[in-house]
């Protein structure tokens, strides 16, 4: 018996138990079922995340390509929402062009369920996003939370409503309250926090009490229980009844759940200490996830010592404000919306002196993820890449926060200079380019004033242009970086300036200048041995001006040189680098095997780092490698590999720029000597190629993954012995989806769905679905070449 597929996906675990909502589960699947859009709305606190979580969690294995999870609430600026969708899937950014377009291109071919949580301050762009995807993304579907409708055609939209509680004025005793929800919920939260907990003939009245005064919602629910740490459930029921009569008085307005929400939330609060209150307050800047070190960053003034804050936020635990979880060993810390809004006007409306009132607190908080951005900078190059990589990805929401923060705020711009500047390794290094772009060009134009900052800032943006095959765009702002560089005379940043703009003038078509200017960078480096990037950049770009110039054995040497400064102090990311600029001067010069040598390594290299770019452009090397040596079918395979990885990143850098003549002779070579509909398939081949299975098949002799048949002439093209139900479902076929989705799809039973495949396959005497899925391609495209330019 086959191993069960493990569930692909991102998404969170269950913090604690799910009651009660079996008639919602089933309502939400069956809307999934029938609309590609399904949106939870209802009121804060109501549960509306749960819900959808729990949706995910049983839909696991329904989806191909995972289950997956956006959580919206830390994003601030819309601009970025296409990122943080990426971001969550796990896809690297894409190198040139819009980022929508990317990320639909990304997701055109792919099964997958999107949950994204928390849209209501984002709706315009959710609205304009979620479209584009649905309309080119065939087998997406995304489950919503949001106060607010999205307004998108075609979804639907499901009400969260309040859980139901018992009728007041009625005598209630355990076997009558056993089937309202909101008992349930309550009930089993009491019993986590106290667990001598049940519901009795004593205690049945305050818990009907309690649960009324909620109104049904959960979150009143979770924060009523963990009172019961100190209290009983009958002085629980006395004192909320006594709070809410008192805010009623003054709060008549409030449509009644809100007001119970509101009053609930301000009864947790006068519940807490004073370091507690301070704790909650001073935490509410925090956008998202965040840890001790920068809760006592954050936190810590004479009120409330740096001593003090883990016992603080342990009392907000206990009393259901934060929750926290295990990540890679280290506690991080979150809170609900509705609990951060709360924080955030009791800080706005406290009247805290000037050191501790929001702009304070949300300048340590900048200054602290500042810090952090330049521990990173300064231990980047070096054996610590991929956990730092992981950290800065993980701290990306409070890092956008802080940048908001400083270019909105009068007199903070410098600030986010420096913090641009401090990410330059993560931008261009990490896949998040785009992103990268908009935060620099926002910060260099709010702060004109020269600075070494600015140095770095505008280091930062040429290198993104040069990245995204910018090329010409990048030459002005490499000659101000490097006059602004020459004022400042530090040797180090004037060298770096040097080298980017030298690199940008060889690909820009003056290759001679370029060098010019790259062995002055070059000079500068060796005056700076406590900066080895710096030497290993000036080395790297003099060897790109070499082989733009033709100079293949500089160039080669000067590969060598920077991968010997990379391996001298552990860098895994730089010598990746620097193995795909020696395998372009090995194979020109002839060296075949010393081209593949560095193709192999640099493969597991990148997938190490999980470095979508650099990954794609090796395989693409090592096609260019295999095609030279008239290993076609390896050639095809290895570019449609490269053709994946590439796909999750929006788009292939060497199809573009200074590669893309290369890559087109390339491709054009191998397709010659296969034939069209040859080339279609085991390019076909190596598409579907996991990580895993290239990694192996780049170390493999030249066996292939076992091949697939070419597709039969007869049928013949423009003819076909299906009907049209059977080509809607080789159409399917060729999307990726398995009978269970194209049931799912079509309506239909699995079983159904089963016997049109199988008679798919006898008609055009096929064995696999691989063999379906070229067929529908070639259909397609006769002569082969609309599968490849569809796919760049």
């Amino acid at each position: 018996m086959a191993a069960r597929r493990p569930p692909v996906g991102n998404l969170p675990a269950d913090l604690t138990s799910f009651v009660g909502r079996a008639d919602e589960l089933s309502q939400v699947r069956h809307l999934l079922s029938q609309s590609r859009l399904v949106t939870l709305t209802g009121v804060g606190g109501v549960g509306k995340s749960r819900l959808a979580l729990r949706v995910a969690h049983q839909l696991t294995r329904v989806f191909a390509d995972g289950t997956w999870w956006v959580e919206l609430s830390p994003l601030q600026d819309g601009a970025l929402l296409p990122q943080a969708i990426g971001a969550a899937l796990g896809l690297a950014e894409r190198v040139a062009g819009d980022p929508a377009a990317a990320l639909s291109e990304a997701l055109a071919q792919r099964s997958l369920l999107l949950v994204v949580d928390n849209c209501e301050h984002l709706v315009p762009e959710c609205q304009e996003l979620l479209t584009i995807l649905l309309r080119a993304a065939p087998g997406l579907r995304i489950l919503a939370t949001s106060r607010e409708v999205l307004r998108i055609p075609g979804e639907q939209v499901c009400e969260v409503v309040p859980l139901e509680v018992p009728r007041p004025g009625v005598a209630h005793d355990p076997d009558s309250m056993a089937g309202y929800p909101a008992v349930a919920l309550f009930a089993r939260r009491a019993s986590e926090v106290r667990p001598s907990f049940a519901v009795s003939e004593a205690n049945a009245g305050a818990v009907a009490a309690v649960c009324g005064l909620s109104e049904g919602l959960p979150l009143f629910l979770e924060l009523a229980a963990a009172q019961l740490r100190r209290l009983s459930v009958e002085q629980l029921a006395r004192r909320l009844h006594d709070r809410f009569q008192l805010y009623t008085l003054h709060s008549a307005a409030v449509v009644a759940r809100h007001q119970s929400l509101r009053a609930a939330v301000e009864w947790s609060y006068t519940l807490c200490t004073e370091a507690e209150r301070l704790a909650w307050i001073r935490v509410s800047v925090f956008a998202g996830r965040f840890d001790l070190e920068a809760a006592e960053a954050v936190c810590t003034d004479e009120r409330l010592p740096g001593g003090k804050v883990l016992d603080a936020l342990a009392g907000l635990i206990d009393k259901s404000v934060l929750s926290c979880e295990d990540s890679g060993g280290v506690l991080r810390y979150s809170m609900l919306d509705t609990l951060r809004e709360y924080g955030l006007g009791q800080l706005r409306a406290s009247g805290f002196e000037a050191s501790a009132g929001e702009r304070a607190l949300r300048r340590r908080h900048r200054d602290y993820y500042t810090a952090l951005a330049e521990r990173f900078a300064a231990d980047w190059f070096g054996p610590r890449q991929r956990e730092w990589s992981h950290r800065i990805r993980a701290e990306l929401p409070e890092i956008r926060a802080a940048m908001s923060f400083s270019l909105a705020t009068p007199g903070e711009a410098a600030a986010a200079i420096r913090l641009v500047g401090a990410l330059d390794f993560y931008w261009w290094g990490c896949g998040a380019t785009l992103e990268g772009s908009l935060w620099v060009e926002r910060a260099l134009a709010a702060d004109p004033a020269p600075s070494r900052a600015r140095v770095r800032a505008m280091a930062v943006h040429t290198r993104i242009l040069i990245s995204r095959s910018l090329h010409a765009e990048s030459v002005q702002p490499a000659l101000e970086c490097v006059e602004l560089a020459r004022q400042f005379g530090d040797p180090a940043d004037l060298s770096e300036a040097l080298s980017v703009c030298g690199l940008t003038r060889a690909h820009a078509g003056d290759p001679a200048g370029g060098i010019v200017l790259l062995d002055e960078a070059l000079a500068l480096a060796e005056t700076c041995p406590d900066r080895p990037i710096t030497m290993a950049l000036a080395t790297l770009c003099r060897g790109g001006a070499a082989l733009a110039a033709g100079e293949l054995r500089q160039a080669d040497a000067m590969a060598t040189r920077s991968r010997e400064v990379a391996t001298a102090h552990g860098d895994r990311w730089w010598l990746n680098y620097t193995l795909s600029l020696a395998i372009q001067p090995a194979l020109l010069l002839g060296d075949i095997a010393r081209a593949t040598a560095y193709g192999r390594q640099g493969v597991v290299g990148c997938a190490a780092l999980e470095d979508v770019n650099g990954l794609a452009l090796m395989l693409e090397l090592l096609a260019w490698t295999a095609a030279t040596e008239g290993e076609h079918v390896r050639a095809a395979r290895l570019l449609g590999a490269a053709e994946r990885q590439s796909r999750a990143n929006g788009g292939n850098p060497t199809a573009e720029g200074f590669f893309g003549p290369s890559h087109d002779r390339y491709v054009g070579m191998v397709r010659a000597a296969l034939g069209g509909a040859r080339f279609s398939t085991e390019f076909l081949i190596g598409t579907g190629l996991t990580l895993e299975e290239t990694v192996a098949y780049v170390h493999s002799d030249g066996a292939a993954p076992e091949p697939v048949p070419a597709a039969p002439v007869s049928p013949a093209v423009g003819t076909s012995p299906l009907t049209r139900r059977e080509h809607e479902i080789a159409r399917l076929i060729a999307e990726g989806m398995t009978n269970k989705q194209i049931a799912h799809q079509l309506v239909i039973s699995q079983r159904t769905a089963e016997g049109h495949v199988e008679h798919i396959l006898a008609k055009l005497g096929f064995a696999t679905r691989t063999q379906v899925a070229t067929w529908v391609l070639n259909r397609q495209d006769p002569g082969g070449g609309a599968l490849y330019s569809r796919h760049r």
